[in-house]
């Protein structure tokens, strides 16, 4: 082996260490991970590969991680660890394959340092190594997606193969065989009978999940396909903006995507198939309106391809530019890879860093929340959530998802209201439904604010008004949820308009940053907006009242909302007890802590 090679294998096993090293760092786990852990929690259980026992509901896209990770648990081997491992093998994979393929293209079989300059965006490039560690199928789904291109690109007929792996993985691996075969078909690189036998053979090796689902599920797609899609104009603008975003933030506003067009003719032969994959999926992802959860997790498919069409297009520049003079053509592209690594590093670093906490808040806090509750449940009592991973991993709850990801009513017959601001993300929700499987507890990610849609929909139900109430335990940490009271109303009527609540969230907001005088005017606008019976904004507003020295009239405002809510507004009794306290008067103090003990129960 010569001295090059050497180095360069050693300056690769350092890429993937620092990458490895950078994933770890990270350290967190995306909330949908614990939906799939939660399935194969309850199928090494033995209840069958269901979100919850009894109940079958294909709420997954990732089959063959899934299949890993049963594998896996039944070794004994912790399958939260087991899915970050296998994000990070799937990581080293693709920065070994990108290295190997540049390698063969021409230009890069006799460089030392050309080869490595995809490797080292790839390093540089912080979204891999989030994804890496976060429990989701994502770089498993690119590792095979980088596989099967590679061997479509090499006219290996394995990478048809590979490809239904990569469906099995994610449901976008049979776009990525399709790309494959139009952009092979079209440039006469197989005939109608070959690519007939090739689709013949896909279909062949995923049939058995269509058929299992079938059988177990009873369904033709999954119950994620009627919860997540749809087609609208306002798909398209998310889709646009999701594009443009990762446009500024990892593509040097879209230059990486028009360099290899100036310079097609001279790389289409060895990237061909790639760039095709890349542009095609692209408007896919455009078209679908990008992904619901942030850092540019669709485009970490197409990420190594779009590196390596950008490299070998640098280098057929420096070598039109440049044909006599190799040393200052290789600076110059270099140069060019180094700026445009440390760009990709340095650009998207904010936006990383404001949603990593946020990411590891959210699991934290909703554990926490099952760990609490979880002593309280048994088979008979419900929770209905919007946030269903975390909080049903530990929990062990029946879960009922507010968005009809796992649940099939939801998903195939939503019943929205206009009038609530929502996305095409969050579109999907039906508080009849709800209301009518009277859940015992419903937990928002936000305690005592809605900002889901569906959650929002809730305060427009009159069951959900009389019938829930907050509820918290300062001893363990559990921040205010909803309870279901002994005795529901019979009846459920909505309220027309919604303008109330977005008042609420207003008046909670503006507390939580001091904002008194905001708050207060959101509050009254709330109540001048709101049914007569929704009491919860005199709780903030007496809390108010009392903090700013004008106790008469914060204890009126309080004692108002025990009034309306016929003694069941737990938060305005917690101010008044404490306000009672501070005075000494230890006999209102303790008939208040009487009433709390009554119902701020979570048996």
């Amino acid at each position: 082996m010569s001295s090059s090679r050497i180095i360069q294998y050693v300056i690769l096993a350092a890429f993937i260490a620092v990458f490895a090293i950078h994933a770890v760092s990270f350290s967190f786990t995306q909330d949908d991970a614990f939906i799939s852990y939660r399935y194969v929690k309850n199928f090494l259980n033995g209840d069958g590969l269901v979100y919850n026992p009894g109940e079958r509901v294909e709420g997954y896209t990732n089959l063959f991680l899934i299949i890993l990770l049963a594998f896996l648990g039944r070794l004994n081997i912790d399958i939260i660890i087991a899915s970050k491992i296998i994000g990070i093998i799937s990581g080293a994979f693709v920065i070994l394959l990108s290295f190997i393929w540049s390698r063969k293209i021409p230009g890069g079989e006799k460089s030392l340092f050309l080869p490595l300059g995809v490797p080292f965006l790839l390093i540089t490039n912080s979204i891999l190594a989030y994804w890496a560690i976060s429990g989701l199928e994502t770089f498993l789904f690119a590792a095979l997606v980088l596989l099967g291109v590679y061997l479509a690109s090499h006219k290996n007929p394995l990478f048809v193969a590979i490809l239904a792996l990569a469906a099995l993985t994610r449901p976008e691996g049979g776009l990525i065989f399709i790309l494959i075969l139009i952009y092979m078909f079209f440039k006469r690189q197989l005939i109608i009978k070959t690519a007939f036998y090739y689709l013949i053979a896909f279909v062949l090796l995923i049939a058995p999940q269509f058929l299992f689902r079938l059988y177990y599920y009873h369904d033709i797609l999954p119950n994620s396909f009627y919860a997540k899609t749809g087609f609208s104009a306002e798909y398209i603008l998310s889709g646009v903006h999701y594009v443009w975003l990762f446009l500024k933030e990892y593509a040097l506003l879209g230059g990486l995507f028009v360099l290899p067009l100036v310079v097609l003719r001279h790389i289409k032969q060895e990237l061909g198939p790639a760039l095709f994959v890349v542009y095609g999926f692209s408007l896919y992802i455009m078209l679908i309106g990008g992904d619901v959860l942030h850092c540019h997790r669709f485009f970490l498919p197409i990420v190594p391809m779009l590196y390596m069409a950008f490299v070998f297009s640098l280098f057929q520049i420096g070598h039109i530019v440049f044909a006599t003079d190799s040393k200052i053509r290789n600076l110059l592209v270099f140069s060019i890879i180094i700026i445009t690594g440390v760009l990709t590093f340095w650009l998207p670093l904010e936006t990383i860093n404001n949603f990593l906490p946020a990411e590891k808040g959210l699991v934290n806090k909703m554990s926490h929340h099952a760990l609490v509750l979880k002593p309280y449940f048994d088979a008979n009592r419900r929770v209905a959530c919007t946030t269903i991973g975390a909080f049903g991993y530990y929990s062990d709850a029946v879960v009922i998802d507010m968005l009809g990801l796992t649940d099939r009513t939801i998903a195939r017959n939503p019943k929205g209201f206009d009038r609530i601001k929502s996305t095409w993300k969050e579109r999907n929700y039906n508080i009849p439904y709800i209301m009518n499987l009277e859940p015992d507890f419903i937990v928002f990610s936000t305690g005592l604010k809605p900002s889901a849609p569906a959650e929002k929909a809730l305060f427009l139900s009159s069951k959900f008004r009389h019938g829930y109430y907050p509820v918290f335990d300062e001893k363990s940490g559990l921040q205010v949820i909803y309870k279901k009271k002994e005795e529901l109303p019979e009846t459920d009527e909505y309220f027309p308009d919604p303008a109330f609540i977005d008042f609420f969230i207003d008046a909670i907001n503006y507390k939580s940053r001091g904002d008194y005088e905001q708050a207060y005017l959101a509050g009254i606008q709330c109540l001048q907006s709101a049914p007569a019976d929704f009491y919860l904004p005199l709780s903030i507003l007496g809390k108010i009242q009392l903090e700013i020295g004008l106790t008469e009239d914060g204890v009126e405002i309080l004692k108002e909302a025990l009034n309306i809510s016929d003694g069941y507004a737990t938060l305005s009794g917690k101010y008044l007890m404490n306000y009672y306290e501070s005075i000494g008067d230890s006999t209102q103090a303790m008939e208040i802590f009487r009433q709390l003990q009554r119902i701020n129960r979570l048996e």
